[in-house]
């Protein structure tokens, strides 16, 4: 299977037409939802939103509670002025990627990058734990602490896998230890998200889930990728499957009007109630659009992994040309019909 830097004109013809649209990462027939194309960005598309959409874009994460609508029309504007085609640009996903940090395709980043954005997530773990002391019994400072040193050193391998004489034991040793770092941060994912029979919330509570989810999502990322340059489009394939179930049931797990009333809790004066809940409710929706679209882009790898390995195409030469790739925004994958 060839990767094209270009959409086919007849793919391109038929977007023109509203016979095709673009869903994230993919194109698909509007008529059928027969996916015609994968869209992957390169490492050239990144260097350009990194620079474009500023602060947010560059660590690819940002605390719940800042996260807001000017912000998000910022990047969106930023965005728009690459003028990259495919419709790409009016798809708020693409402003996703600085709000949530969850990109389209196969993520690409180098390892300055996706240590910065794990960085602040652990910073901002640290301010929730000093600020609410329930947060800082659930969350003990010294797992935190190894979890992303751990996280931090399979992410600098990651980063050089594809390059690696021992690329295949490599990358699927960090699979291995990807697919635990997953596992933990899941396990501190549904004890934050558990409520039970709590009387009270603390809306900082909120930007805890907000932010184990954040890391969480970069862990599955990174697996995934780890499982293309390891030749394993198969596991990829199951993998993307078996996140996207477990991004459903935590999307099943929040309860905005449960949670908001909670949060309320604390409030005397009918006034401060209804704006804190407001405010909670508000900020549930934020979490819940993160879950949809992690489930959104892991479907647009399960599905690449399947179409490279229908094609017989190495996952490992994917992510090589996507990496290197400087001056074309996009590969663009035609799956066999």
């Amino acid at each position: 299977m060839p990767l094209l830097y270009d959409i086919p004109l007849k793919v391109a013809g038929r977007i023109a037409s509203g016979e095709a649209e673009v869903v994230g990462a993919l194109i698909k027939e509007v008529a059928s939802g027969r996916i015609l194309a994968h869209v992957q960005p390169t490492q050239g598309f990144f260097d350009i939103f990194v620079q474009t959409g500023g602060a947010m874009a560059q660590s690819g994460f940002s605390p719940l509670g800042i996260i807001g609508a000017i912000q998000g029309e910022q990047i969106k504007s930023g965005i728009e002025r690459l003028e990259l085609g495919l419709g790409l640009v009016q798809n708020l996903q693409i402003a996703n990627m600085a709000l949530t940090g969850v990109g389209i395709g196969v993520s690409v980043a180098g390892f300055a990058v996706m240590n910065m954005r794990l960085n602040a997530i652990e910073n901002n773990l640290g301010h929730l734990r000093q600020d609410v002391r329930e947060i800082g019994k659930m969350i003990q400072a010294s797992e935190i602490r190894r979890l992303f040193s751990d996280i931090r050193a399979a992410l600098k391998d990651l980063d050089s896998v594809t390059t690696r004489t021992d690329h295949l034991a490599l990358a699927s040793s960090l699979q291995r230890q990807f697919s635990s770092h997953v596992s933990a941060l899941n396990d501190l994912l549904t004890e934050a998200m558990a409520i039970g029979n709590e009387t009270s919330l603390p809306i900082e509570r909120l930007d805890l889930i907000w932010t184990l989810s954040s890391a969480k999502w970069l862990c599955e990322g990174a697996e995934l990728r780890a499982l293309f340059a390891s030749e394993d489009l198969d596991h990829a394939d199951d993998y993307a499957g078996r996140y996207m179930n477990d991004n459903l049931r935590c999307l099943d797990q929040l309860n905005p009007d449960a949670m908001a009333r909670l949060v309320a809790a604390g409030e005397t004066n009918l006034a401060k109630i209804v704006a804190k809940r407001r405010e909670a409710a508000g900020l549930v929706d934020k979490i819940a659009d993160g879950f949809e679209r992690a489930v959104e882009n892991l479907g647009e790898q399960q599905s690449l992994a399947r179409a490279l390995a229908d094609a017989g195409t190495s996952g490992r030469a994917f992510i090589q040309a996507a990496k290197q790739e400087t001056n074309s925004p996009f590969l663009v994958v035609v799956p066999e019909q």
